[in-house]
């Protein structure tokens, strides 16, 4: 209720909000057949889409990250939420155009902004909690991102289908991004650690600098790094063929899309809330490999269930027939266990890497951690788009990164760095 963390948490949740409803708007007028594709395949299409979207954050992330460390932060996420509101116009032209690739372009400046803002928020933590906050902190911000999630993918998922849902879409991208504006300039001043640094720009030695640098720190950042960055993964391929898996695999209509969507966020912010109970506050990463290794046996649960399920030969499934069905429960169960694996996996992580980071470069590495997480996501999309495109099933693909899952969580529990000192 501070305003040290408080403006900070409005401003997180209403940039995931507008986010989340920009890009499922654009999946559901995809996967539902509501716009001219140029003869794409709805699910290789939903993929590229994902994968514009987070290029930005390979390409200008560690360039954040070095402004974060020599700018005030505060001011930084004034900047970036004024951004924001031109992209919400822009928004509104490329939804009204009906054009593919216009819109595709307005997703990645999305992209970019959201680029900048990471590390800026992630950073400023450490700066306004307490030690023993930080974890609560994180179960806090990611609880809010998700509940953003959940409420732009809800929204856009019942607005993108109806007639007048481009007007609905376009006024609140817009107010939106001007009450994240106004709540922005209440964020307190984070002086930077700093100010003298110089900025190089030339991106790919600054992606090599911030990468170096976060080697450089101690035990168990940069296994905190590479943990959160495949959570990522696994959760963006996971959430992104959510609209496809519904409607083409399950044969099920939007209303139960947005219930997948509700369970899968709700998952994780429980997932992360709970850190707190269980940890008492301590960063640590004890629970972590037993975390991974359950994110991935509900997934594989989720490739039987979905074997198992009778695809409709008539009219989409709505909810009421969907979960009429066993199977269809038993989906449901699947995915809101799994995304409270993922709740429980990548919180410690993330609070990890803040605390064990020296703070005269901490922006620099958390950007190094974004970076990551940007190329873990859009090798999910790449790896999707490819095994798709060589017929492997939505449920099939699944099913191979659950298993992946269960081999990298195995593997945790050898790391030394994940136990309590």
């Amino acid at each position: 209720k501070t305003r040290r963390f408080l403006p900070l948490f409005i401003v997180q949740f209403l940039t995931a909000f507008n986010d989340n409803l920009l890009k499922t708007v654009l999946v559901v007028l995809i996967a539902y057949g509501l716009w001219d594709i140029d003869g794409w395949e709805p699910d290789i299409l939903v993929a590229v889409a994902a994968g514009l979207f987070i290029l930005p954050f390979v390409v200008f992330t560690p360039f954040a990250g070095s402004l974060s460390d020599k700018y005030d932060k505060a001011v930084m996420i004034r900047w970036i939420k004024l951004a924001e509101i031109v992209i919400a116009v822009l928004s509104i032209f490329a939804l009204y155009s009906g054009d593919l690739y216009f819109a595709f372009a307005v997703l990645v400046l999305l992209g970019a902004q959201s680029a900048f803002f990471s590390p800026v928020k992630f950073s400023i933590l450490p700066a306004h909690l307490e030690k023993k906050e930080l974890i609560g902190g994180n179960a806090l911000i990611s609880t809010g991102t998700y509940l953003a999630i959940l409420a732009g993918t809800i929204l856009g998922a019942l607005i993108g289908p109806l007639e007048d849902g481009k007007a609905y879409a376009s006024g609140v991208l817009v107010c939106v991004a001007v009450i994240g504006y106004i709540a922005a300039r209440f964020v307190p001043s984070a002086q930077p650690p700093e100010p003298d640094l110089k900025i190089s720009y030339n991106i790919i030695g600054k992606a090599v600098e911030v990468v170096r640098h976060a080697f450089a720190q101690p035990s168990g950042v940069m296994v905190g790094i590479m943990g959160v960055s495949f959570f990522y993964f696994v959760a963006a391929t996971f959430h992104s063929q959510f609209p496809n898996f519904t409607s083409l695999r399950l044969g099920a209509d939007n209303i139960v899309l947005t219930l997948f969507m509700v369970m899968f966020s709700l998952g994780v912010g429980m997932g992360g809330l709970l850190n707190h109970r269980i940890l008492k506050a301590q960063t640590s990463g004890r629970w972590v490999p037993l975390a991974c290794v359950f994110m991935g046996v509900f997934g594989v649960d989720i490739y039987f269930a979905t074997k198992a399920y009778p695809v409709p030969d008539r009219a989409l499934d709505d909810v009421a027939m969907f979960l009429s069905n066993i199977h269809g429960v038993r989906l449901m169960f699947d995915t809101f266990m799994q995304a409270v694996a993922c709740g429980l996996f990548v919180v410690p992580l993330r609070a990890i890497v803040q605390e064990r980071t020296q703070e005269a470069v901490r922006s620099r590495v958390i950007s190094s951690s974004n970076m990551m997480d940007a190329i873990f996501i859009f090798t999910a999309s790449v790896v999707a788009t490819a095994l798709l495109s060589f017929g492997l099933t939505i449920e099939g693909l699944y099913l191979f990164v659950s298993a992946l899952t269960i081999a990298v969580g195995f593997a945790l529990f050898r790391v030394a760095s994940l136990r309590d000192k």
